[in-house]
């Protein structure tokens, strides 16, 4: 905590202020006291929101929320004055340092400690959901470790801050490397987005680093769009559990209830208390200051992974795979049937002679197999190109098999197919309609349009400033 400054009140609808507890987003958190010496934390909006009107109606209405929330591991939202000319809002004191604070001080946690911390964010959640509200903001600043558990704060003031006139002129709310791929794409929110950064706070516990990486805000909503998370050290059984809250899709996330048990049936050592507590602090004094905090080892780079693609675009590229297997294939089905061959083009030409006949299957058998290592070479090149999701694909993939159809329909007419090699090219024209099929799939077509609108968030929005 720091001592209060010549620009900070003394009190503040009734509280006495002691100190600063920190600042964010939204505004200022003191420690203050109750006019009967009951420590609480108070925070102060910013000037600039509370002379924002439309700020000011959504912040009262998640404050009547917030006071629906009561659980075990949640810091009670005690008071608050949305009217005040600064507004303000009260919630209970949490003796103890944030989870950020413990990890870049302390190091990450040890695996028994961090089914500890999931088991209670995720009971806190419990809580925060059932009274109908989404925190939006979870991230390791606002997780408290009192001794006796975590305590999950600022849940659902978030929201209040999505309507004023920052945000609607493009600034982001949030934390990008706790935030869901539906929330960084401004679409629906619903519970699920907490259930999310729950398993990002899980990776950071144990890892020390977010499990999406640090950098520019572009660059970490890409990654948490479109990559998997760098989870390489953490412990396999908590892995277990961070990759399902991980999920891309909201729908694959398990629910708090399910978290919390899952924890709990692994957890060992539930009474030992967190190795970091706090000095008591008593209403009217100022706590001394926390020892520096220790660097945190350096943690390698995140190693970057490809594209998470729906299951349509895996199942056509596994499609793109068997083509060109059968395209090769069809190149030892031709040399084994040469004979038939030969025997087919004097069925179809018998009045010209011997020479002209082994010419004309020779040839024929030439073009097949060129015809073949083209098709095997095209088929791995489209698989490549469609599991990086680079643009243009579909209408590519769409091109060739055009191309394949009206290949495969003039060979027949001609009648220079035997039997093995029509009913491999039949196959692999049939695997090449299911591509298509799968490629232009409704979840095929959000999966490219969320990619193009991801490169262009990473992308610079700035132009060089001319010499």
């Amino acid at each position: 905590m720091q001592p209060l400054t010549s620009e900070d009140p003394a009190v503040v609808g009734g509280y006495r202020l002691h100190g600063r507890l920190g600042a964010g987003g939204m505004g200022r958190v003191y420690m203050a006291s109750t006019p009967a010496g009951r420590p609480v934390a108070l925070k102060v909006v910013r000037p600039e929101l509370g002379e924002d009107q439309v700020f000011r109606a959504r912040f009262r209405q998640e404050i009547q929320a917030a006071r629906r929330v009561h659980g075990l591991y949640t810091a009670q939202v005690l008071d608050a004055d949305p009217a005040a000319t600064l507004p303000w809002l009260v919630t209970a004191y949490v003796p103890g340092p944030s989870l950020q604070e413990a990890v870049t001080g302390h190091g990450p946690m040890p695996e028994p400690m961090a089914f500890r911390l999931v088991a209670g964010i995720a009971e806190a959640l419990q809580a925060i959901h059932s009274a109908g509200v989404v925190h939006r903001d979870l991230k390791p600043s606002n997780v408290l470790l009192a001794p006796d558990g975590p305590r999950v704060i600022d849940f659902g003031i978030a929201r209040a801050l999505e309507a004023t006139s920052l945000t609607r002129s493009g600034m982001m709310v949030g934390s990008p490397q706790f935030m869901a791929p539906e929330q960084i794409l401004d679409k629906p929110v619903t519970p699920a987005i907490d259930v999310f950064a729950l398993g990002s706070l899980a990776a950071y516990a144990v890892l020390g680093r977010p499990p999406f990486g640090s950098g520019h805000t572009a660059a970490v909503s890409y990654r948490v769009l479109h990559e998997p998370p760098d989870l390489n050290g953490c412990p396999p059984q908590l892995r277990t559990l961070i990759d399902r809250c991980l999920r891309k899709d909201p729908a694959a996330r398990p629910a708090p209830s399910e978290i919390v048990g899952f924890c709990r049936a692994r957890a060992t050592g539930t009474a030992t208390p967190w190795p970091f507590p706090p000095p008591p602090v008593t209403a009217g004094t100022v706590a001394p200051p926390a020892p520096a905090p220790q660097a945190p080892a350096t943690a390698p780079p995140p190693v970057p992974g490809r594209p998470v693609p729906p299951r349509s675009m895996i199942n056509a590229v596994r499609l793109m795979y068997t083509g060109s297997a059968l395209a090769a294939f069809s190149i030892l089905t031709a040399v084994a049937t040469t004979p038939a061959l030969r025997t087919l083009i004097r069925q179809q030409y018998p009045a010209a002679g011997y020479g002209a006949q082994g010419a004309a299957a020779t040839a024929t058998l030439s073009a097949t197999i060129a015809g073949a290592l083209i098709s095997a070479g095209v088929w791995l090149v489209m698989a490549r190109r469609t599991r990086r999701g680079r643009p243009g694909v579909r209408i590519l993939s769409t091109i060739l098999f055009v191309i394949d159809s009206l290949t495969v329909l003039s060979t027949h007419t001609h009648g220079l197919l035997t039997p093995s090699t029509w009913v491999i090219s039949v196959a692999e024209w049939a695997v090449g309609l299911a591509v298509i099929v799968l490629l232009w799939d409704r979840r095929s077509t959000a999966y490219f349009t969320d990619l193009r609108q991801a490169r262009q968030l990473a992308a610079p929005q700035w132009r060089s400033a001319p010499p």
